[in-house]
């Protein structure tokens, strides 16, 4: 479930404290939209996909723990770095950027889906070849290109689109991920920065169970 939310859900919001977002997805692998809810404060997250069938995943991180439950089981993961799972769930990302990496720096200027970018080469902490892609023009974020967190070697392509702002900064509101040739679109359609009680991001049962 991790590889499904790397590089999309990462909000990135230097000047806010809690999140909720409400969206679609659109995937190859599966026809129709599905519908997602996310809640986040830092360091804690909790996301529930419902496909078109009506069925759910629910996937969570109370800032030690991350874990996923399914209709047919509950899941503990234990292949993904732990630091790279914190760093999905840090709301303030851009000021703590460079915690996350043993080397980040310029690598030049190169053409990303189109745009014209300033591009940032890194290597994660946990040893994974990391790519930035910041537009030109604008200075926003136009995607990433990284190797997936987990024991893989996969390449992931992540890219960022249709920036608005919800009374907060300017966020992405169309985000796409492709490994291989499989891709998957997060599509925003709300975005609140209301209060969240910490009880959102306490575990089910099914993982309480697995965690003692």
């Amino acid at each position: 479930m991790r590889s499904f939310l790397a590089g999309l859900l990462i909000l990135a919001l230097s000047s806010v404290a809690m999140a909720q977002v409400r969206g679609e997805v659109e995937s190859t692998a599966t026809p129709g939209k599905a519908t997602f809810v996310y809640y986040a404060k830092p360091f804690k997250s909790l996301f529930k996909l419902t496909r078109v069938d009506g069925t759910q995943i629910t996937a969570g991180f109370d800032g030690k723990v991350s874990w996923t439950v399914t209709s047919k089981d509950a899941e503990i993961d234990k292949d993904t770095p732990l630091d790279a799972i914190r760093r999905d769930a840090d709301l303030q990302y851009p000021l703590h950027q460079s915690d996350y990496f043993k080397k980040l720096e310029l690598a030049g200027i190169s053409d990303f889906e189109g745009h014209r970018c300033y591009w940032l080469h890194g290597t994660t902490n946990w040893g994974k070849d990391n790519n930035q892609f910041y537009d030109v023009q604008t200075g926003l974020l136009a995607g990433y290109r990284f190797q997936s967190d987990d024991g893989s070697k996969t390449l992931t392509f992540a890219i960022f689109e249709d920036y608005r702002n919800f009374g907060g900064p300017m966020i992405a509101t169309r985000k796409t991920t492709r490994a291989g040739n499989n891709s998957r679109t997060f599509i925003y359609k709300s975005v609140s920065y209301e209060p969240l009680a910490d009880s959102i991001f306490e575990f089910p049962p099914a993982v309480k169970a697995l965690v003692k």
